[in-house]
């Protein structure tokens, strides 16, 4: 039963691009706001930047095993 919500959850996060252009943004307050898809895949390579930057910052954050000896 979790394996289906996962499938069914990438499916819809993966429509939810090509879906975009589809849409008419009539109220765009920011310019970007007018861009199809801006919002979705600004989120995506987000996503990626910031495990990317925690994934970095752990390295350096890490004790040694025998810190506290």
């Amino acid at each position: 039963m979790e394996k289906i919500f996962k499938i069914v959850f990438m499916a819809l996060a993966v429509l939810s691009i090509p879906i975009g252009f589809f849409v008419e943004h009539e109220h765009a307050v920011f310019p970007w706001h007018r861009i199809p898809s801006f919002e979705a895949i600004f989120g995506f390579f987000g996503t990626f930047v910031f495990i990317f930057a925690t994934v970095l910052l752990s390295s350096f954050a890490q004790k040694k095993e025998d810190f506290y000896d």
